[in-house]
């Protein structure tokens, strides 16, 4: 199933972002009569993503009520292409949300996760996304209850949907620390603007890594530098 349609698995935090929202709209009627600045601010204890939260503070009010029944439509099943998805501050800012700060919790979590017992996913997935409140506790279930490969393909189609973002697959022959990972990403990011680089372990490389934008095999040569700073063997 494509992210563009389904929903099952972010359904709960995309409810929790969109009840989110509407708490902090509510809470100050005129919201937005305020200046950017000043909305910054008011928005500084709404638990809501930081991509989310600049957005509003952005946004006029049209954009972010159409922004609100497109999400709403989302959830109940629309597709992002008839939505125009591509063109909603708000859908690019989950999309930023996705690739960045939360594919740097999934980046944490070991190869094994997934068949590791419940109990100890549970544990796992409470250390890394450590917030007490609806859209972290929503996050812990997706991780717990969904291996890697489905949610990376579901925030891969996203931001290829909202942004056309390079599709990128890195094959490492082993499992590589978070710290590693991460790094990686961040230069990827640089080329490959708005795309979730995906971490695929290839047991049939020796010593070595591929990777692939676009089903193509690109120069490798930038991540020298992060090997000899990481120690990667």
């Amino acid at each position: 199933m494509e992210f563009l349609h389904s929903l099952i698995m972010f359904e709960r935090f995309l409810t929790a972002v969109l009840l989110e929202m509407t708490l902090a709209l509510q809470a100050h009627k005129n919201f937005f009569e305020l200046s950017e600045a000043q909305r910054s601010d008011l928005l500084k204890s709404v638990k809501l993503p930081t991509s989310i939260r600049q957005y509003l503070a952005r946004a006029q009010s049209s954009e972010v009520f159409t922004d609100i029944r497109k999400l709403t439509a989302w959830i109940g099943g629309a597709d992002l292409v008839s939505l125009d998805a591509h063109a909603s501050g708000l859908f690019r800012a989950l999309s930023d949300f996705f690739t960045t700060s939360f594919a740097s919790k999934l980046d944490q979590l070991a190869s094994n996760f997934a068949v590791l017992p419940e109990s100890a996913r549970r544990a796992r997935a409470a250390e890394v996304i450590e917030s007490d409140n609806r859209l972290a506790e929503a996050l812990r279930h997706v991780v717990v209850t969904h291996s890697y490969q489905e949610l990376a393909a579901q925030i891969e189609a996203l931001a290829k949907a909202v942004y056309n973002a390079d599709k990128v697959l890195v094959q490492i022959p082993r499992d590589i620390d978070g710290s590693l990972k991460q790094a990686m990403r961040e230069q990827l990011l640089k080329d490959h603007p708005h795309s979730f680089p995906i971490f695929q372990i290839n047991r049939g490389l020796i010593g070595g890594f591929r990777i692939f934008v676009n089903g193509t095999s690109i120069d490798r040569s930038w991540f020298n530098r992060i090997v000899k700073i990481t120690s990667y063997v």
